[in-house]
C-alpha cells in the first residue's frame, strides 16, 4: 500500500510512458500519409544512374558505381558534400515509386534516435540524471522537433533535402553521443565508429561539417588543457573529419554554384551576419509552441539538476557561448550564398535551437538550486502539485499554439489532408503521370499541373520549360526525350 507522501507523487517512469504514447500517436498520421509520398525534382536529379542499374537488372556492384559516378559528376560541377552525394543517389524510388515512403521511416526514426542517444549520453552519463528523466527531455524535444519544424515536407517527405539535412543532423547527434561515451566508457571500437561517422559529416552539408568541427576542436582543447591523454586518441575521428570537410569545400563544383549567386559576403561579414540571424531565428521561434516544451519541462530540468553533481558556475558565460556555436551554424549558407539558407536548412537550425534552449535552462536552474544549496536528491517522481502547477500553462499554450498553427503543426495537417482525401487525390495523380512515365512507347510526355498540393507531401513540380532542369532530369531518370507540365 502506498504512503500517503507516495500518493502525492506521480512516478517518472508513468510520465515517460505517457509521453511516449503521445509520442506513438503523434506519429501514426505522419508516417500513414507518407504512403502518398512521391519523389521531386533533385530526387531525380541526383539517382539517375542507380535507378538505370536497378532498371536493367544490375548487380550491386553496378549500384555502387553508379553512385559514385554521379558523386564525381557533382564533386567536379556543383558542390562537393560528396558522402551526402552518394546518399542522395539510393533515393528510394530507384525501386520502385511505391517505395519512396520509406523517406519518411527513415528520416523520423533516424532523427528521434538521434536525439535519445544524444540526451541520454548526455544528461545521464554526464550530468548524472537519471535515465527516465533523460528520455523524458527527449521525448519532449522529439516531439518539438517533428510537429512544430519550419518544413516538415523538406525534413520527413523529400528524400534530397532530408538525407543532406535531417539525416545528417541525426548522424551528427550520433557523432557526439560515440565520443562521449568513449570518455566515459572507453572501448576502441568507439572510435572506428567516431571516425566513419566523421568521415560521413565532413563530406555533407557545410553546417554540420563546420560545427562538428568547431566542436571536436574545442573538447581536444578542454582535453589538453586538462592534461588528459585521451586527447590523442580523439585526434583520429577529428582528423579524418578535417580532412574529409577540406576535400568537400575544395571541390571545383562549389565555385560553379557560389557563381549562380550574385552577391555574398566574405568570410567577417558572413561571422556578423551569422549573429544577426541566429537572434532573429531563435526570437522567431520563441512562440507558444516554444513556451508549451519549456513551461512541461521546467520541473524535470528542475530536479534533474538537483540530481547532477556538476557545481553549473557561470551560467551567463555558458549561454553566450552556446548562443556563437548556435551562430555558427548559419555562417557556411550565408558566405557560399548571401542567405541563412532555404526550410530544410532551418529545419536543422532549429532542432539545434531546441536542443541549446533546453540545455541552457538545465544549466541555469542548476546554476540557481546550488546558489538555494538545494540538496542532491535521487527522486523517483515529481509532485502532483508541480506537474499539474507547470503542465496546465503548457496545454493552454499547445492549445493557442493549435489554433494559430493548425496548419502546420505535421500531425495534425498530415490528419487533415488524410481525412479530405487530399493525399489521396495527389498520389492519385502521381500514379497516373507514372504509368505514362514507364510506357517504352511514349518519348515525349505531357502532363497538366497537379490539381492539389498538399502542405505535407508536395515540395515542387516540372514546368511547362522541358529544358528546366526539373524537366531534363526527370526526363532522363525515365528515359524520355521530353516532358512539360502546362496547362
Amino acid at each position: 500500500m502506498k504512503t500517503k507522501n507516495e500518493r502525492h507523487f506521480i512516478s517518472y517512469r508513468c510520465i515517460l510512458i505517457l509521453l511516449l504514447a503521445a509520442l506513438v500517436i503523434l506519429l501514426i498520421p505522419m508516417l500513414v500519409i507518407a504512403r502518398y509520398d512521391v519523389p521531386a525534382a533533385d530526387d531525380f536529379s541526383f539517382s539517375c544512374e542507380t535507378h538505370a542499374s536497378v532498371r536493367d537488372g544490375g548487380s550491386l556492384l553496378n549500384l555502387l558505381a553508379g553512385a559514385a559516378e554521379k558523386t564525381r559528376m557533382v564533386y567536379d560541377t556543383w558542390q562537393g558534400s560528396f558522402a551526402a552525394v552518394f546518399l542522395m543517389a539510393f533515393q528510394p524510388a530507384i525501386w520502385g515509386l511505391s517505395r519512396y515512403g520509406l523517406t519518411t521511416w527513415l528520416m523520423v526514426f533516424s532523427l528521434i534516435g538521434g536525439i535519445f542517444f544524444f540526451f541520454h549520453r548526455l544528461m545521464h552519463g554526464v550530468f548524472g540524471v537519471s535515465k527516465t528523466l533523460a528520455a523524458i527531455m527527449a521525448t519532449v524535444v522529439s516531439i518539438a522537433c517533428t510537429q512544430f519544424l519550419p518544413s516538415p515536407n523538406q525534413s520527413f517527405y523529400w528524400y534530397n533535402g532530408a538525407v543532406y539535412y535531417t539525416f545528417t543532423f541525426a548522424v551528427l547527434l550520433v557523432l557526439f553521443s560515440v565520443m562521449i561515451g568513449y570518455l566515459l566508457y572507453g572501448k576502441w571500437w568507439r572510435i572506428g565508429i567516431a571516425a566513419v561517422l566523421s568521415i560521413v559529416i565532413g563530406g555533407s552539408n557545410y553546417i554540420t561539417a563546420l560545427f562538428a568541427c568547431i566542436c571536436e576542436v574545442l573538447l581536444l582543447t578542454g582535453l589538453i588543457w586538462k592534461k588528459d591523454r585521451r586527447w590523442s586518441v580523439l585526434l583520429l575521428p577529428t582528423a579524418l573529419l578535417f580532412i574529409a570537410f577540406v576535400v568537400s569545400i575544395r571541390a571545383p563544383g562549389n565555385a560553379v554554384r557560389q557563381g549562380l549567386s550574385e552577391t555574398h559576403p566574405d568570410a567577417v561579414k558572413a561571422i556578423l551576419q551569422s549573429f544577426l540571424a541566429a537572434g532573429q531565428n531563435a526570437l522567431h521561434w520563441m512562440d507558444l509552441r516554444f513556451a508549451a516544451c519549456v513551461f512541461f519541462l521546467l520541473p524535470f530540468l528542475w530536479n534533474g539538476a538537483k540530481q547532477s553533481s556538476f557545481s553549473f558556475i557561470l551560467p551567463g558565460a555558458v549561454s553566450a557561448f552556446s548562443f556563437c556555436l548556435f551562430a555558427s551554424l548559419f555562417t557556411p549558407h550565408l558566405y557560399a550564398l548571401g542567405s541563412d539558407g532555404p526550410e530544410r536548412l532551418k529545419n536543422i537550425l532549429y532542432f539545434a535551437f531546441l536542443i541549446f534552449s533546453v540545455l541552457n535552462l538545465f544549466w541555469w536552474l542548476g546554476w540557481i538550486s546550488r546558489k538555494r544549496a538545494e540538496t542532491r536528491e535521487k527522486e523517483n517522481g515529481i509532485s502532483w502539485k508541480s506537474f499539474c502547477g507547470f503542465s496546465a500553462p503548457a496545454v493552454l499554450c499547445l492549445a493557442g499554439s493549435v489554433l494559430l498553427f493548425h496548419g502546420t503543426i505535421t500531425s495534425v495537417a498530415a490528419l487533415s489532408e488524410l481525412r479530405s482525401g487530399e493525399a489521396q487525390h495527389y498520389y492519385i495523380q502521381a500514379t497516373e503521370r507514372q504509368k505514362v512515365l514507364e510506357d517504352p512507347g511514349i518519348s515525349a510526355c505531357e502532363f497538366t499541373p497537379f490539381d492539389t498540393k498538399p502542405y505535407i507531401l508536395f515540395f515542387t513540380d516540372m514546368t511547362a520549360d522541358p529544358t528546366s532542369y526539373e524537366n531534363e532530369d526527370t526526363a532522363t531518370f525515365y528515359g524520355k526525350a521530353s516532358i512539360v507540365v502546362k496547362e
